[in-house]
């Protein structure tokens, strides 16, 4: 996956840049879930929702651009991170609930698991669907 006319990224690259955007979007999901807890304006769980919204936005720009370098539409690009999007809070949540519901995980631990199992199905999902080049 790469813009025309550059050289392609290696795999390892795109893991380390995505890495990088992905603790840029975590800490805006992280800052916005901790004013939201602090102020007592949401429970936990709505929070972290709030939270990964923010950080979907901040995930999509850098990664379409600095990650996989894409030049695939937002047309194209943005419904599908859209839906994976949609994926990643599902699957936060429910993680989320587990670890601290279930488990009775402390709230930054079990958010820290469920970041962290999300960030790897958001970048095969990014990778091998949203900024995927179609193929000539």
């Amino acid at each position: 996956m790469s813009v025309p006319g550059r050289s392609p990224v290696s795999l390892i690259t795109q893991a380390m840049r995505f890495a990088v955007v992905g603790g840029a979007a975590t800490l805006a999901h992280f800052a916005v879930m901790a004013a939201l807890i602090m102020l007592q304006w949401a429970s936990p769980l709505i929070a972290t929702f709030a939270g990964s919204l923010v950080g979907a936005g901040v995930a999509y720009w850098a990664n379409r651009r600095h990650t996989f370098e894409s030049d695939v539409p937002h047309t194209r690009a943005l419904p599908r991170h859209t839906v994976v999007v949609a994926g990643s809070i599902v699957l936060n949540a429910l993680l989320f609930r587990l670890a601290h519901g279930s488990f009775e995980a402390p709230v930054w631990f079990a958010q820290g698991l469920a970041t962290g199992l999300c960030m790897v199905f958001n970048f095969v999902a990014s990778r091998q669907w949203v900024f995927k080049q179609r193929s000539l």
